[in-house]
C-alpha cells in the first residue's frame, strides 16, 4: 500500500494499548477515532489520551486532531532536516507520525498496518554503544536530529526545536539507542556555540527551581565528544515490577488546550497563564492546590531567571495510570535573558510582555486574572528572597563542583536585578 494513499492508518496506542487510529485524510490532514472498545470501557467525555481529544464516538476533524498529534513532532529546522532525511515534505504530518511515532513523549506510540509492522512495536531493540560510537551520534546531530537518519531502525519523536539525542542509560550507566520503538529513558542536549554556556544555565536553573522546592527533571552534566552535554532523565519512564522501563502518559498544555505547536506563544494565539490556571483546576484531583502553588512559583521564578522562553509546550501534565492528572515536573528552562535573544515573555504577566516592565501591579492583576487571592504580593516577595538565597548557593555548588561558568554569575546579577524591581 503506498504511504500517499488516503484513508491509510495507524494504530494509537497508549502504554501498549490500541485506543484508536489514526486516518490519513491528505499529507497534513489526517483525523482520529477513538476505538469502540476504548469507548465501551471509558465512557464518552473519559479524558484518556489528550484532555483536548475527550472519549466520543464519532471521528474528530483534522483541526481538532492535529494539536496533539503534531506536538508530539520535532518543531523548526529539526523538523526540516528530518523530513528530508526521510525524502518527505515538511508538512507531512502524517508521514512523519507514521515514520517517527513507535516511541513519543508519554506512553503514545503510532504503529502502522502494513504488514509486519506490528513485529515492530515499542520495546522492540536496542544499539549499545561504546564511547565512540556515542561521541558520533553527538557529532551527526545537526545532519541527524535526534539520532534519525533512515527511520527504519530509529523510530523515534519528541517535540521541541532544540538539538538533542534520546537515548536509553541502564542504571550501570550503560548507553544505548533505542530501535524500532524501543524506549528511551534520557535526553542528551549537547551545548551549543551560539548560546555560550547554555548547559551549565539550564542545569544551574533546574538546581534553583528544585531548591525553592519544585518537582523538576533530574539532570546531570557530562562531557561527550569534547563536548559539555546535559543529560535529562525523563520523567515519564519508570520502571514496573519486572524491572523493564515503563512508558507514563504525558502532554504539554498546547497539546492539552488544543494549540497547534506554531501557536505556542500567547500573542500567536498559544496558552496564557490563565488558561493554564484553569486547565489545572479543570483537570488536576487531589493535587490541584499542590498544582497551583507549583504553577505559580514556576512562573515567579522564570521571570526572576530570565526564563521567556516559557510557553505552552515547556509545561506539561502528566497522566500517574490512577486517573490522576497532574502538573509536570518542571523541564527545559534556561535564562534566555543573558543571551542576545527576544526578551518578551512567552506568558505574559498581567498583560506585560517585558519583564524589565513587570511591576507590583502586574503581578497583582495576573493574580486578579488567575483567580490567586489576595495575599498573592507577599507570597511572591517571600518566594522572590527564597530563589536569590537558592541562586547563590547553587552558584557556590556549580563552583566547588567544576561546572561553574559565567553564565551563571550574568544569571544570578539578572535575578537581583529583577527582584529589585518589586
Amino acid at each position: 500500500m503506498s504511504a500517499n494513499e488516503t484513508g491509510r492508518l495507524l494504530d494509537v496506542l497508549l502504554a501498549g494499548d490500541p485506543v484508536g487510529t489514526l486516518e490519513r485524510r491528505a499529507p497534513d490532514r489526517y483525523r482520529f477515532q477513538y476505538a469502540p472498545r476504548t469507548v465501551d470501557q471509558r465512557g464518552a467525555g473519559a479524558i484518556v489520551l489528550s484532555a483536548s481529544l475527550p472519549i466520543r464516538t464519532e471521528p474528530f476533524t483534522p483541526s481538532e486532531t492535529k494539536p496533539f498529534f503534531e506536538g508530539l513532532l520535532p518543531e523548526g529546522a529539526i523538523r526540516e532536516t528530518i523530513a528530508k532525511n526521510l525524502r518527505l515534505s515538511v508538512d507531512n504530518g502524517f508521514g512523519l507520525l507514521e515514520a517517527l511515532g513507535a516511541e513519543c513523549a508519554g506512553a503514545v506510540a503510532l504503529i502502522g498496518r502494513a504488514e509486519g509492522d506490528h513485529a515492530e512495536s515499542p520495546g522492540a531493540g536496542m544499539r549499545w554503544l561504546d564511547e565512540e560510537a556515542l561521541a558520533e551520534l553527538v557529532r551527526e546531530l545537526p545532519e541527524h536530529p535526534l539520532g534519525v537518519s533512515d527511520g527504519e531502525q530509529v523510530r523515534l519523536s519528541l517535540g521541541g526545536v532544540q538539538e538533542k539525542l534520546l537515548l536509553t542509560r541502564t542504571p550501570a550507566g550503560r548507553y544505548g539507542q533505542p530501535l524500532r520503538g524501543g524506549p528511551s529513558t534520557h535526553i542528551l542536549k549537547p551545548g551549543q556555540e551560539r548560546y555560550p554556556g547554555v548547559v551549565a544555565n539550564e542545569a544551574f536553573c533546574l538546581r534553583v527551581a528544585n531548591c525553592v522546592g519544585l518537582p523538576v527533571a533530574k539532570t546531570e552534566i557530562v562531557e561527550i565528544a569534547k563536548r559539555r552535554c546535559l543529560l535529562v532523565e525523563r520523567f515519564d519512564r519508570t520502571y514496573d515490577e519486572q524491572g523493564k522501563i515503563a512508558c507514563l502518559h504525558q502532554e504539554d498544555i498546547c497539546q492539552a488546550l488544543g494549540r497547534l505547536p506554531s501557536a505556542k506563544y500567547e500573542v500567536e494565539g498559544g496558552p496564557s497563564l490563565a488558561d493554564t490556571f484553569e486547565l489545572l483546576r479543570d483537570l488536576a484531583g487531589a493535587s490541584t492546590a499542590r498544582d497551583i502553588n507549583n504553577l505559580l512559583l514556576a512562573t515567579v521564578l522564570n521571570w526572576l531567571l530570565g526564563n521567556s522562553d516559557a510557553h505552552g509546550k515547556n509545561y506539561g501534565l502528566v497522566y500517574d495510570g490512577t486517573e490522576e492528572i497532574r502538573l509536570a515536573p518542571i523541564y527545559d528552562v534556561v535564562s534566555t535573558n543573558v543571551y542576545d535573544l527576544k526578551p518578551e515573555m512567552a506568558m505574559l504577566i498581567g498583560g506585560v510582555e517585558d519583564p524589565a516592565r513587570v511591576s507590583r501591579e502586574s503581578w497583582r492583576k495576573m493574580g486578579s486574572e488567575c483567580g490567586l487571592g489576595g495575599q498573592l504580593l507577599d507570597q511572591i516577595e517571600n518566594l522572590l528572597a527564597k530563589a536569590l538565597k537558592c541562586a547563590k548557593a547553587i552558584r557556590e555548588t556549580a563552583m566547588a563542583e567544576d561546572w561553574h561558568e559565567p553564565v551563571i554569575d550574568e544569571i544570578v546579577a539578572l535575578a537581583e536585578r529583577r527582584a529589585a524591581q518589586l
